[in-house]
């Protein structure tokens, strides 16, 4: 009788470390850059490198970084987005509606400054 723990096929882990360093060699930045593109320090990454089971958020912020997808290698990583998400910026204002809000800004500058100067002077007329 063959034991059953023969039957299944020994499961090899990749070491998520060396995956990490092969990744930044075939991108186009430095060891470096890599780490300091994904938040890490020079330290850090070789703390990162030697890890077996390094998390699965570091290798996230390196892939978004570097611009290398993880997932492929570890499919039970969640997935995550490579570029930004496009984001939209309100339509530029014009000429003319710039000069009314700045004109807006300066004439409530200016009352305050006279409201401010009116207290002070209050003051020193009590003393």
């Amino acid at each position: 009788m063959i034991p059953l723990t023969l039957l299944k096929s020994k499961k090899t882990k990749l070491h998520r470390g060396k995956i990490l360093s092969a990744a930044v060699k075939q991108s186009r930045y430095t060891k470096v850059k890599a780490a300091h593109r994904a938040n890490y320090s020079r330290s850090s990454y070789y703390k990162h490198i030697a890890d077996p089971d390094l998390d699965f958020d570091i290798l996230a912020r390196y892939g978004k970084a570097i611009g290398y997808d993880f997932t492929e290698e570890f499919p039970e990583m969640p997935k995550y987005i490579l570029e930004d998400p496009q984001e939209s910026y309100p339509k530029p204002l014009t000429i003319e509606q710039l000069i009314r809000d700045r004109d807006h800004w300066k004439d409530k500058y200016v009352e305050l400054l006279e409201r401010y100067n009116r207290q002070i002077e209050e003051r020193m007329e009590k003393k």
